[in-house]
């Protein structure tokens, strides 16, 4: 009988002394070569979605469009600050400072926030977006946004500072948004 096959996955590696003990079963050791050609991967898809969003005019529209509804944009950006604060604590306070272990099993209520924020600034994004793109681009605007650029860029950065750039980015387009309203 295989013992690996029989133990339960997220109990796998627990008793080796060679691997860290981590409770992603899907980690694996890869190679310097590989590392750095997931790097170049990450920041080609990062640019092309950068190219592809500032082609479709999206940072523009945002700030200047009377079509994007900034009420729902403004509570898409409330719930990406609360999930940015939640990230900070878990991965910077109570990961880094604390040395507590970052999972599921020690954050289940963060991760679980974090979704639900997730599912809300989602709706809220797509909702300020669809009357200036429509339904088809306001996905394209979205996907091209999240795994084209965010996710990317939180691959290609240290957490430090993600969560320094993303306060900065959040702030100015909060600011920049509340400008805009005061004009017109």
């Amino acid at each position: 009988m295989d013992v690996e096959a029989t133990t339960p996955l997220r109990r796998r590696n627990e008793d080796s002394k060679d691997t860290p003990s981590i409770d992603n079963p899907y980690q694996e050791k890869i190679s310097s070569q590989m590392a750095i050609y997931k790097k170049l991967k990450s920041l080609v898809f990062l640019l092309l979605s950068s190219f592809l969003l500032h082609e479709m005019k999206v940072f523009h529209n945002i700030l200047h469009s009377s079509k994007v509804d900034h009420l729902w944009f403004r509570s898409g950006m409330a719930a990406s600050v609360a999930i940015l604060a939640i990230k900070s604590y878990v991965e910077l306070y109570q990961g880094k400072t604390k040395k507590q272990k970052v999972n599921y099993k020690n954050f289940r209520h963060e991760t679980h926030a974090i979704m639900v924020l997730i599912l809300f600034a989602s709706l809220a994004f797509h909702i300020s977006l669809w009357p200036v793109y429509g339904g088809w681009k306001t996905f394209m605007v979205m996907f091209a946004f999240g795994f084209g650029f965010l996710l990317q860029f939180i691959l290609l950065t240290p957490v430090w500072a993600q969560n320094l750039l993303a306060a900065a980015a959040m702030t100015f387009f909060h600011t920049g948004i509340h400008l805009i309203k005061r004009r017109y």
